[in-house]
């Protein structure tokens, strides 16, 4: 998606890592724990971010939930330094992706303000035996990416 947004934006867009930190699928939120097929006990990186423009502004918020039970894929998926999409394509990996779902949400706003109406997306990523390794939710702002051109 790293990709795509860039191309859309007609700019290069870096990672704001503002929290990552492990825990275990008993802790992720039930819809998320079962997209991502793994068990209470099973070790998983949740990851927040923003990719942001060179001057700081904010195109995307992501979270990112990642099943932590490969070494070198979950190393690239957490990189903290460059988005996933840079961090897959840079190291020749290819991950399948299965979107979940796609519609309206808000955009998160700071100081606990409401935020405005954003497109968001969610799916899953898969490795080459087809075993769910990751589950994405992504946010749009709508001044990058506005709602009548996510419909």
């Amino acid at each position: 998606m790293t990709r795509l947004l860039e191309a859309l934006i007609g700019r290069p867009l870096a990672l704001d890592l503002t929290d990552q930190h492990t825990t275990t699928g008993g802790d992720l939120d039930p819809a998320v724990r079962t997209a991502l097929g793994c068990a209470d006990t099973d070790p998983v990186v949740v990851r927040h971010s923003t990719l942001v423009t060179t001057g700081g502004a904010a195109v995307s918020w992501n979270c990112v939930a990642v099943v932590a039970t490969d070494d070198e894929l979950t190393a690239l998926l957490t990189d903290e330094r460059l988005p996933i999409g840079h961090s897959l394509a840079g190291a020749r990996r290819h991950l399948a992706r299965t979107v979940l779902g796609a519609g309206v949400t808000r955009w998160p706003a700071a100081g606990g303000q409401e935020g405005m109406p954003c497109a968001y997306k969610e799916s899953v990523l898969s490795d080459h035996r087809s075993t769910v390794v990751a589950h994405l939710h992504e946010r749009f702002n709508p001044a990058y990416v506005p709602l009548a051109a996510a419909r």
